[in-house]
């Protein structure tokens, strides 16, 4: 992960952080919150900086590590998983 450990960027993940980064041109936005009895992970792409069109990605669990893996098992960035790409992802926030 370019301008960020990666390790760090996962574990924040399960805690629901809110974490901006860049992927081959495009921004994204994920967060994660808890509302008993569930946790969400959701993601979102970032077309203006005032303007989020909407989930793209969204997982929910009563086990947060759940959606964490469910978000890391996602073939969301042209087929492939975030550890295959994660490398030419920016964190940016």
């Amino acid at each position: 992960m370019i301008d960020g450990d990666v390790k760090e960027f996962v574990n924040n993940l399960y805690y629901g952080s809110e974490m901006y980064f860049l992927f081959r041109g495009k921004k994204y936005f994920i967060q994660g919150w808890y509302k008993e009895p569930f946790h969400y992970l959701v993601l979102t792409e970032e077309e203006d900086v005032d303007f989020l069109k909407g989930y793209i990605w969204e997982h929910f669990s009563k086990d947060s590590a759940e959606c964490v893996k469910a978000f890391l098992d996602a073939k969301l960035w042209d087929g492939k998983t975030f550890y295959e790409v994660e490398n030419e992802m920016t964190w940016t926030d």
